[in-house]
């Protein structure tokens, strides 16, 4: 089990995923004009490959234990490529700050799953700040589906990369009991980019086409967005349980309309606000609900990292 972290600094970590999370729908809807919902994927995620090969080379991450593997793939399917695909799909008829709406479902999904499958309990208060910040996010949902009449197959398609993404933060949690953050979140992207692939065939037609800001849209989702919150994100919740870390991603969705309303124009309604501030107080009640920590998990279940070799 890791060290325990200063608050403050596992607080900060969480704020820049959710920043720079949010920041995704914008690019997204970005870049979708000129390279589609495949080649945008495909081609993000062969960035991120490349920029976590970087990485790998010089932390010298280790070849994962045959044991690991289906987990790591199956964050790839997951959290990965399905999700990414489904999300971006989705995103070419719902825009920016509904999709990040819709995937205001994920936090509670995990939190829920995160019982049976990891043995966490929530607490009655956890339950009513979910509740709450559920509400939040709902009433901050409807203030735009009249508005902007997102049509129903894009938020099908939104929903189940809600879904994916749900049952990702629940595999990467366990992952993270036998795995460092950057093992598993550069195994997991890597085997995302594999199943991805088959989509990347038009993508050097496409990427000759497309406009400026798709291309500048398309480097920073894969250089920036596809790696560092995933990093940030491993990091929180190898210190935090998933029950109390995924709910702050509610977050997500009030700041993907601020930063919809800053960079495309998309303004919120009066009852987004208000559903936004119901949003922060749900996450802040679950947040403060007690000390940052992991469940202690069966010895049996614990592979301890091999010692670094390198200085």
């Amino acid at each position: 089990m890791p060290a325990a972290s200063p608050r403050p600094l596992v607080v900060a970590a969480l704020a820049a995923t959710i920043l720079l999370w949010a920041s995704a729908f914008v690019a997204i809807r970005e870049a979708l004009p000129s390279l589609g919902y495949g080649g945008l994927v495909s081609g993000r995620l062969v960035l991120a490959t490349v920029a976590f090969g970087v990485i790998a080379l010089v932390a010298r991450v280790r070849r994962p234990r045959r044991a690991e593997l289906p987990v790591l793939a199956a964050m790839g399917v997951t959290g990965y490529a399905g999700y990414q695909l489904l999300l971006a799909a989705g995103e070419q008829t719902v825009p920016a700050g509904t999709a990040a709406l819709l995937l205001s479902i994920c936090p509670v999904l995990a939190a829920v799953l995160a019982g049976p499958l990891l043995g966490e309990r929530l607490g009655r208060r956890g339950w009513v700040g979910l509740a709450v910040a559920l509400a939040g996010a709902a009433l901050v949902a409807l203030s735009h589906h009249g508005e902007h009449g997102a049509g129903l197959g894009g938020a099908l398609l939104v929903a189940a990369a809600a879904v994916l993404y749900s049952l990702w933060i629940v595999l990467q949690k366990r992952a993270l009991r036998s795995m460092t953050p950057l093992h598993a979140t550069a195994w997991a992207t890597w085997f995302g980019a594999l199943f991805a692939l088959p989509f990347a065939h038009d993508l050097p037609a496409t990427l000759g086409d497309a406009t400026r800001s798709g291309i500048t849209s398309l480097l920073v989702l894969g250089l920036v967005i596809s790696t560092v919150p995933f990093l940030l994100w491993a990091w929180v919740l190898q210190r935090t349980p998933a029950s109390v870390a995924a709910p702050a991603l509610l977050m997500v969705g009030p700041a993907g309309v601020v930063l919809g309303w800053l960079l495309l124009g998309e303004q919120p309604a009066p009852l987004a606000l208000i559903g936004g501030t119901a949003t922060l107080a749900g996450v802040a009640a679950v947040q403060l609900r007690g000390p940052l920590r992991l469940p202690r998990p069966p010895v049996a279940a614990v592979v301890r990292e091999p010692a670094p070799q390198h200085a």
